[in-house]
Order: structure tokens, then sequence, then C-alpha cells
């Protein structure tokens, strides 16, 4: 129902689904749903003519402990050449904290497989977790054994945490933070991986082109419960309902899209263009932008601009210098 659904948001629009560039099947564990959902999402593409590029990026998320050989090889079949796994620490203490199902051990079996069969992975893991000074948290430790299996991608994600969470007062400071979370880059960067985007890094060319696609603001589907789509031309976002096929669409306006597209363009090391964004404004907005580059937060000038990994830390303190001047 969601397809055709989402097939009328479409052709409401003027647009169609053409061969898919990038695909990005994640949000929850669909690793579990093994040789069976690979198969049964196979016939849907093919019953409504929804066709994989030959040269594209198709991305499926696997937990540990959720996949087996039958289904990786299903999803392979069906067009799968990269993974995402969910690893999120390499202690049995943090895994608990965190609420995983996993142990260290699926963790490892998962890492050598992947590993073994020179697949195309990316390795979540996060950052700031509740009791790291207590407990003597050693990310770079942690970090090591995992780059032994050669992934061609980090993404690094800071825990936040909601109100109610139960370990919220023993988070770590913010001096904290910046120390773990600058080690890191630092010691990823050092290794050759590129600090592309706030919560990524890549070896050269494995960058995720799917991601790219959000933070370069371009016409990205989504299917899904929660999940947020958007039609880049004619500035309109929409988003599934957590339960049903229902949406939820909102038309930007210029101004809006504008705002989202340097929020998004500042994530990433490709960076923006000030005289394109503040036309005329050259005299406001250079000394903010030579201000970030005297303190390490960002490099280049009002022709052309990035922020630093430091800068990419406090970003959204940062975007709100130049919002006034939009």
């Amino acid at each position: 129902m969601m397809l055709d659904k989402h097939q009328g948001l479409l052709l409401q629009n003027n647009l169609e689904m053409s061969e898919l560039r990038t695909l990005y099947i994640g949000g929850g564990t669909p690793s579990l749903w093994g040789e069976r959902g690979a198969t049964f999402l196979k016939n849907q593409f093919s019953k409504r003519g929804i066709s994989l590029s030959s040269e594209g990026e198709f991305t499926l998320e696997v937990n540990p402990g959720t996949w087996d050989d039958e289904g990786i090889e299903a999803w392979k079949d069906f067009g799968i050449n990269r993974y995402s796994l969910g690893v999120q620490s390499l202690r049995t203490d943090y895994l608990k904290l965190l609420d995983r199902v996993h142990s260290v051990e699926d963790v490892l079996e998962t890492l050598t497989y992947f590993n073994k069969h020179q697949y195309n992975f990316s390795v979540d893991f996060m950052l700031g977790l509740p009791r790291s000074k207590t407990m003597k948290r050693t990310v770079l430790k942690e970090l090591e054994e995992i780059l032994a299996f050669n992934p061609n991608h980090i993404s690094l994600y800071i825990l936040t945490a909601k109100s109610n969470y139960k370990f919220k007062g023993e988070l770590p400071d913010e001096n904290f933070l910046e120390e773990e979370f600058l080690g890191v880059a630092n010691f990823l960067s050092n290794l050759g991986y590129s600090h592309y985007e706030v919560s990524n890094f890549a070896k050269n060319g494995f960058e995720s082109e799917h991601n790219l696609s959000y933070w370069k603001s371009e016409s990205v589907g989504a299917l899904g419960p929660s999940a947020v789509g958007l039609l880049s031309e004619e500035k309109l976002r929409y988003k599934w309902k957590p339960k049903g096929a229902e949406l939820e669409i909102e038309k930007l306006t210029h101004e809006q899209f504008q705002l989202e597209s340097l929020y998004m363009s500042m994530r990433t090391n490709r960076g923006f263009k000030p005289e394109d964004l503040f036309p005329g404004k050259d005299d406001a907005v250079s000394p903010v932008l030579r201000d970030w580059v005297n303190n390490g937060l960002g490099r280049g000038d009002f022709n052309e601009f990035y922020l630093s990994s430091k800068g990419m830390l406090v970003l959204d303190g940062l975007i709100d210098r130049l919002l006034m001047h939009l």
C-alpha cells in the first residue's frame, strides 16, 4: 500500500520513479527479514518496474546476531552491495547499557564474516556513552580492534538522550565529549579515513552516496514508518506517520529550503559557497568566516568554505551566526 501511495504522490507532482541510483534499507533491523524478506522485496520491485542501476549503491543495515549466510546471499542477489553494521561498542558492559541484544561475540563473528568475504561495509559506533569516565572506556582501543577487519566506512554517533533516559545524569560533560570526538577524528584521519560529514568517515571513494544525496538536498524517496523524503525541485518534504500508510506533506518556502540547504552543506567537507547564499553580503559574512578560521573551526573564504572536525562538532552553534544574514 505504501508503494502505491508513494507512486500517487509522484504522479500528483508530474514525476515518476526512475532507475534507482541509491537505496538504503534500514530503520530497525531489516537483516532479520532474511531470505524471505529479500525475495519479497525483489518481487515487489519487479512487479512495479522498479530497477536498480548497475553502477548504484545499495545498502542494508545489519545488526550482529540477526543474520545468516542464506539471508546475506539473498540480499546480495537482490542487489545489495554495501552493508552498515550496527556494532556500537566492543565492550559487553556498554552493550548492556545501550540495551543491545547482541554480544561482543556476535560483533566479532559479523566483522569476521564481512571481512572474509571482502564485502563493502560500514561500522556504526557510539561516543559519549554514560559512565565513560568511571568505567574508563578507551574508545581508540575499541576502534583499533574494529579497524583490523578493514571497514571502508565508519559512522560515529554521539549518544543523544531523551529527558527520561535512566542514565542521563551519568553522561559525560562537553569537555569530555570534545576531547573524545576530536581524538577519534584525528585518529581516523591519520589512518586515511576522510572526515567527510559530521558523523561519518570513509576511505577515498567509499563515502555513502545515498546519504550524500540528503546532504546535497537532492530528491530522495522514502518508505516506511516515520521515513522522510524530499522532492527537491518542488521543495516538497513528506513524512510517513509512525502507523499506517499515511503521509504528512510540507511545502517549503524558498527561504526554508535555502536554510536547510545551508545547514546540510555545512555538515560535509564539501562545504558551501557563501557568495551564492549571501550575495552582496561579503562585508558582513567574511569577518565571521575569518573568525572561524582563526579559531580552527574551518577553512576557506567568501568564495568557498568548509568546517574542520572541530567546527563540525559545534555546527548548530555556528550556523546561528549566519542565519541573521540570510
